[in-house]
């Protein structure tokens, strides 16, 4: 029975030195932005709003979709590589993301669009491990001084923020498309932590190893609105906008901690604010178009969890890019392909080191139609470079390859 207490003092510097063991882009539950709409909008800096196509249905504003005649599915998802250094080491991963899903289907010859899907929101993965010194108590002489035990502490944060979009669709005027979704809004974030002590302990001339554990889980929960707006004023203008209401998560969290019978469980709410978007995109020729996008959330507003709104803040991100459209002049060959060249400039939600976080990516893509232009295969590459060593102690590089799929069916 007189390991219980020093178990128990373990499992309290065991907590303690979370936040120590996070790395510096998974600092906050509310993980990186990992949404995706298609390759397309990847390629060309991430703009996507004031584009109507028919042919390929762009999900990224609802209000884009009156006009479609035949039921839309798209899928899409990416890859990534990342190297993350820091000032002592260097280390690469590679990931597969979520894959986003949509689908949409006509009515009332094409002016009114009902749609569904699936979408990865944010998500975080990241583990490591270290050196470090534990004092606890000797067990020898509980009241005397503590000892200081070498131990190694090994840490994982890991899970995924989604939501279901269900969307409407609708032509007001011929040059004015509505749009509106339901964003039922869940997810799963999951932290474990583990501490083994390298040497033994010794009570009544018996010798064993430490070992704690701990593992924190939170279930959320919400529901979001988001309203949408394209207006075409002018035959070579495009202009779109979207807004996403402010909501809440509700989050239902459960800890398990080893050598303590019982589980603690409890619940809280995580307020978010709103977000809004707009974009632009402007004709300049038969084929080329150049668009632009802004889109803001001010983080700083968050409450509900005193250990975030700390070191939150207002994020915001801008993309622009070239968008040469498909041709189909016989025997063209590569000259037929669209091309797609982009950069985004991104801020993440919260500090580092006290410094915000800056992701800049350039990327460019492709694709192509399938035969009867029931369908489209697109796919783009891109390079970020993400923080800055000097002021947020490391550097992220990251590889992506996006692919998405659009499928065309005739709808009866």
């Amino acid at each position: 029975m007189r390991r219980l207490p020093t178990l128990v003092l373990a499992l309290l510097a065991l907590s303690a030195a979370t936040a120590c063991a996070q790395g510096p882009f998974a600092l906050t539950g509310i993980g990186a932005d990992v949404r995706s709409s298609d390759a397309r909008i990847d390629g060309r800096g991430g703009w996507g709003l004031a584009e109507s196509d028919t042919l390929i249905p762009v999900f990224h504003n609802l209000a884009s979709l009156p006009g479609l005649k035949r039921t839309a599915v798209v899928l899409g998802g990416y890859g990534e590589r990342v190297s993350s250094e820091d000032a002592a080491a260097t280390r690469t991963v590679s990931r597969v993301r979520t894959p986003t899903m949509r689908a949409a289907i006509p009515f009332a010859d094409g002016r009114l669009i009902v749609s569904a899907g699936f979408e990865g929101l944010r998500g975080t993965q990241f583990d490591t491990q270290r050196e470090t010194i534990v004092l606890l108590p000797d067990p020898e002489d509980p009241l005397g001084p503590d000892v200081p035990y070498d131990a190694r502490e090994f840490f994982v944060r890991e899970g995924t923020q989604f939501q279901v979009p269900l969307g409407l669709s609708w032509r007001a005027t011929s040059r004015v498309s509505l749009g509106a979704s339901l964003n039922l809004v869940g997810g799963v974030m999951r932290e474990r932590i583990n501490l083994i002590f390298d040497e033994p302990a010794t009570t009544d001339g018996t010798r064993y190893f430490l070992t704690s554990s701990e593992t924190l889980e939170d279930e959320l929960g919400g529901l979001s609105t988001t309203w949408s707006v394209l207006v075409d004023p002018l035959p070579a203008l495009a202009v779109g906008a979207t807004f996403t209401t402010a909501h809440h998560w509700d989050v239902n969290r459960s800890r398990v901690m080893q050598g303590i019978p019982g589980n603690a469980t409890g619940s809280y709410r995580v307020e978010l604010p709103a977000i809004w978007a707009a974009g632009a995109a402007v004709q300049l020729g038969p084929r080329w178009r150049f668009g632009a996008e802004y889109e803001s959330q001010p983080f700083s507003q968050l409450s509900g969890r005193e250990d975030w709104e700390a070191i939150m803040t207002d994020a915001w991100r801008l993309g622009v890019g070239f968008d040469r459209a498909e041709a189909y002049v016989r025997r063209a060959g590569r000259r037929n392909l669209p091309l797609r060249v982009g950069y985004s400039l991104r801020k993440w939600p919260y500090l580092v080191g006290g410094d915000e976080i800056m992701e800049h990516r350039v990327a460019a893509g492709t694709g192509f139609s399938f035969r009867d232009r029931s369908g489209h295969l697109d796919i783009a590459l891109s390079h970020a470079w993400i923080g800055v060593a000097e002021k947020n102690g490391v550097t992220d590089r990251v590889w992506r390859l996006t692919v998405s799929l659009a499928g065309l069916e005739k709808w009866w």
